[in-house]
């Protein structure tokens, strides 16, 4: 399964979410009626047996029962919709209600700067911002999880005992698993998820309130009051069963939703680090350890569904995720489970060796770049899915970052003043009137480092540039609303200073833009609209690419629009022979393509997925892609929510 696939999938799976969801609610509502009810009618009934209502006593209390049930209904959806607002800040917000401690490139532990740096590499080769990272330091356990709604507001999260317990390789087995989550959209359903089950799980603990409440209230009252104490002790009792059956239901939605999705996401980690060794050691490891993967100090119940491995005990039918055993032998099928018992003996005789674990295997020493060939198939198999070659570039890219710019992107006060100087101009009179419209926004100090950074970035080359935005997003991305809407603009304003905009440009202010755009508003939706409701848009969008670099924009415009054409007969979309638009390059290019790019986010993710593909075709109908044309199609996937890998160039071109 493909990024496109898996995400069309994830789609799937929250529209079966919620379908789950409403049944749970209308058993919930149905026992809230049963419960109050009932008690309505026996309370002050001398009856030795208690009496449950009947059909003709709920159709001439019809008023009754459905206020009691709008309430309820009305009760689980607004908690529901508060938790997901809640969780809108963020994934580092779930993190951090664990117990998280957030990790920083300064970190001067050897094991906590291992993981920044797997985690950093990992992004870079994914084409996507820098999650924040965590560890719950209180954990022994072997675990971790990812959460967040985008790409822009993902946090990772591991468990002390995954620092001490994995080696290098390993723990990039782990990290490419949760990067699969992000990726492929399971840690949005995932993220949501947590929402709608709240929403269950709030009646179950109100009912926990009444019942302290009730008995508190028995045995402080006079016997005249002993009665209704006691039914509302009932009542109480009642609420709380309610609300664990919907957290039992709930425990089979998660089970639903997850399981197969964890087989995925351990074949997807294979595929990052080419290598089956380092996730398979890693569960092998959970396994053998007598810590295991359960979690310790924290309620693990809410998040189960999220992690690495199971964290919390539950029976077969409620496990969140696959049997360890099953997914070891997925991934080796050769595997014999004696291999866990001799594993077991030596890691009770071994003490963690800090600085062969920190190294691990992971050297970037004689690594050579790839030559590509560019083709809507290599592209498409590569969105979301990055490989070994693409991490142990980004290895190569991070390490060879010159200091001061690596320092000022891991910097507070510098990580802004680093990305605006990105979009600086060569020409020093363009600059000066840049650094004025930075002056304006942000104030001299600003404008004293962007000029300084800018100064070092002109000596490094263009091939440095995303990573360093990536690496610097996390410590922009969190300033107010207002803020990033203001930065934005600014961005805007930098590159259009002398009326002319080259790809490059273009393309690294596009990925800002969806960056902040993705941290200011998270709960972005799913796409609903098809390529051919969108013809100007695609028309606009396709008369650029063709444009760029072509002597035969028409001829490559067309070869584009043929693909198109291709896909929409092969879903049997088109009802009648209506044409593409002909190609029109528009006069301001710039314009043009944000507003086709800010349309097209909306396709459907299949279709999205034919429309790299015939982008491809038009980009390469002249047998080269130059590094820049890379870049803007790599600034496409991106507003697209399809995180192309940079492309690994040789001296002769991809």
């Amino acid at each position: 399964m493909n990024f496109f696939q898996s995400q069309d999938d994830a789609r799937r799976k929250t529209r079966s979410l919620i379908l789950m969801f409403m049944l749970a609610v209308i058993a919930i509502v149905a026992a809230v009626n049963l419960v109050i009810t009932a008690l309505i009618i026996n309370v002050g009934d001398d009856a030795e047996a208690a009496t449950l209502p009947d059909f003709n006593w709920i159709m001439n209390n019809l008023p009754l029962v459905a206020s009691i049930s709008l309430v309820t209904i009305g009760f689980i959806s607004l908690s529901s919709l508060y938790k997901i607002a809640s969780l809108s800040s963020g994934g580092g917000k779930v993190a951090r209600s664990l117990g998280g401690t957030l990790i920083t490139a300064e970190s001067k532990d050897p094991l906590r700067r291992r993981l920044y740096n797997v985690v950093e590499e990992m992004a870079i080769a994914s084409g996507i911002p820098m999650p924040e990272v965590y560890v719950l330091e209180q954990e022994s356990a072997i675990n971790a999880f990812a959460a967040g709604f985008t790409t822009g507001d993902a946090a990772v999260t591991v468990t002390r005992g995954t620092l001490e317990t994995l080696t290098r390789d390993e723990l990039q087995g782990v990290i490419g698993h949760e990067f699969s989550h992000i990726l492929n959209g399971d840690m949005r359903l995932n993220t949501r998820l947590m929402g709608f089950l709240f929403g269950i799980l709030v009646i179950g603990l109100i009912g926990r309130a009444v019942l302290n409440s009730a008995r508190y209230g028995n045995i402080r009252s006079d016997n005249s009051r002993r009665d209704g104490a006691a039914a509302i002790y009932l009542a109480g009792l009642g609420l709380f069963l309610i609300g664990y059956i919907g957290v039992f239901f709930g425990q089979l939605i998660k089970a639903a939703v997850s399981r197969q999705r964890e087989f995925l996401a351990d074949a997807s980690a294979v595929q990052f680090t080419r290598q089956t060794q380092g996730i398979a050691g890693a569960l092998k490891k959970i396994a053998a350890a007598q810590q295991g993967s359960e979690l310790q100090r924290v309620d693990a119940e809410e998040v189960s569904h999220m992690l690495f491995a199971t964290g919390a005990s539950f029976s077969s039918l409620l496990a969140t995720h696959p049997p360890l055993v099953q997914r070891i032998k997925a991934l080796e099928p050769n595997f014999e489970e004696s291999e866990i018992d001799r594993l077991a003996g030596q890691m009770l005789g071994q003490t963690q060796n800090g600085s062969e674990a920190i190294e691990g295997s992971s050297s970037t020493a004689g690594f050579a770049p790839q030559h590509f060939v560019v083709t809507p198939a290599t592209v498409t198999e590569t969105v979301g899915m990055p490989d070994e070659g693409h991490i142990q570039l980004a290895s190569t890219l991070r390490q060879l970052i010159p200091e001061n710019l690596y320092r000022a992107a891991h910097s507070g006060t510098d990580a802004l003043p680093l990305v605006l100087a990105l979009l600086l101009d060569a020409n020093e009179a363009v600059r000066r009137i840049q650094l004025d419209l930075i002056a304006e926004q942000l104030g001299g100090t600003t404008v004293m480092a962007a000029e300084t950074l800018q100064l070092e970035i002109q000596k490094s080359g263009p091939e440095f540039r995303l990573p360093l935005l990536q690496i610097a997003f996390p410590l922009i991305k969190n300033r107010p609303l207002e803020q990033l809407e203001r930065i934005a603009d600014l961005v805007q304003r930098l590159i259009e200073v002398d009326g002319v905009v080259d790809t490059f440009e273009f393309a690294l202010s596009r990925v800002l833009k969806t960056h902040l755009n993705d941290a200011a508003h998270p709960q972005r939706r799913h796409g609903n609209l098809r390529l051919t409701q969108l013809p100007e848009a695609v028309g606009a969008l396709f008369s650029v690419m063709a444009k760029q670099g072509h002597a035969e924009a028409d001829a490559a415009y067309q070869k584009g629009m043929e693909c198109l054409g291709r896909h929409e007969q092969r879903i049997k979309m088109l009802i009648d022979t209506k044409q593409w638009p002909d190609y029109e390059p528009p006069q301001d290019w710039v314009s043009a393509t944000d507003a086709a790019l800010n349309q097209l986010d909306g396709l459907q993710v299949l279709d999205k997925q034919a429309l790299v593909s015939a982008l491809v075709l038009t980009l390469s109908h002249d047998g080269k892609v130059s590094p820049h044309e890379a870049e803007l199609l790599r600034a496409i996937c991106a507003t697209l929510h399809c995180p192309l890998p940079p492309f690994v160039f040789d001296a002769n071109g991809i």
